[in-house]
């Protein structure tokens, strides 16, 4: 009896063992699976897909490396889920501090800021990015997301010292076009208020000039012409409408040159934004074939 009750404890004790190999195996199959997938979705740029698989993937202990979470992070960067990839970088950064990927994380995440807004934590970041990594190849990339910042927030000075720099220190980096555009951009922007505020100006003393020509107008009207006193002063208020008009003249064509150059400033100004979008989608297609090469890297390591 006692032998039979052995052979029972360990016929179980080996099916629970069977089981947990089973079920073992099975999660380590899925969790291969899931990141097999991601990883191709990563090559072909299926971001969408790539982020829902290696995130499941990373769910799994063994998928979850620094290799995993530097994919799902390009993925979410190139796929604009920028409020993802904040809280994936922090992940990262506690997880693998001492990973070979950790700058391309602390810019990647001082990027993300910069879409969601928050352009005042956008410039700590990469200004610490840039103080810790100063030969990194992403400083100038750095540099120009800091001075995005500054522009968005309508600080043009600091944004413009900035741009200056990269075109100067970085003339042969990818981010020196879309700098220099911005520079352009900025001095039309200078141009364009100043034209602003001439603009307001000469429609003041246009206005002014008008009523000063009615009023005087008017008095010319009730003068009488009986005495030599009242002749010379009508004379004088005939003259005085004459300037007035001329006057009025010169300030309606000033108004409309003003306004013939400011409207030439604003289409500038929108042929520079489209010039500067078409070199950022460039500019994104470098990095989604640097961000392939590193997965062939990736796939060479893992041989």
């Amino acid at each position: 009896m006692k032998r039979i009750k052995k052979l029972i404890k360990c016929s179980l004790f080996a099916v629970l063992c069977a089981v947990g190999v089973h079920a073992a195996f099975a999660q380590s199959r899925a969790a291969d699976a899931a990141f097999a997938q991601g990883a191709d979705a990563f090559k072909t740029g299926n971001w969408q897909l790539a982020m829902m698989s290696l995130r499941k993937a990373a769910s799994h202990a063994e998928n979850d490396t620094a290799e995993t979470w530097y994919m799902l992070i390009t993925s979410e960067m190139y796929g604009a889920s920028y409020a993802e990839a904040v809280i994936d970088c922090d992940y990262y950064l506690r997880s693998f501090p001492d990973s070979m990927y950790v700058p391309y994380v602390q810019y990647q995440k001082g990027r993300a800021l910069f879409y969601l807004g928050d352009y005042e934590k956008a410039v700590l970041l990469l200004s610490d990015f840039c103080h810790q990594h100063r030969t990194s190849d992403m400083y100038a990339s750095a540099l120009f997301w800091i001075a995005e910042s500054f522009y968005y927030s309508y600080n043009y000075n600091e944004a413009r010292s900035l741009y200056e720099r990269i075109v100067s220190e970085f003339p042969e980096d990818a981010k020196a076009a879309p700098a220099q555009l911005r520079i352009e951009t900025i001095a039309q922007r200078t141009r364009e208020e100043k034209l602003l505020y001439l603009l307001k100006k000469t429609g003041e003393a246009y206005l002014s000039a008008k009523e000063g020509y009615e009023k005087q107008l008017k008095m010319y009207d009730t003068v009488s012409v009986t005495s030599s006193s009242t002749t010379q002063r009508a004379a004088d208020l005939q003259q005085q409408n004459e300037a007035l008009t001329e006057e009025i003249i010169n300030l309606r064509v000033r108004v409309a040159e003003l306004e013939s150059t400011l409207g030439a400033l604003q289409d500038m100004q929108l042929e520079n934004a489209a010039l500067l979008e078409r070199k950022q989608n460039e500019e994104i297609l470098r990095l989604k074939e640097k961000a392939r090469q590193v997965q062939n890297m990736l796939d060479g390591g893992a041989k």
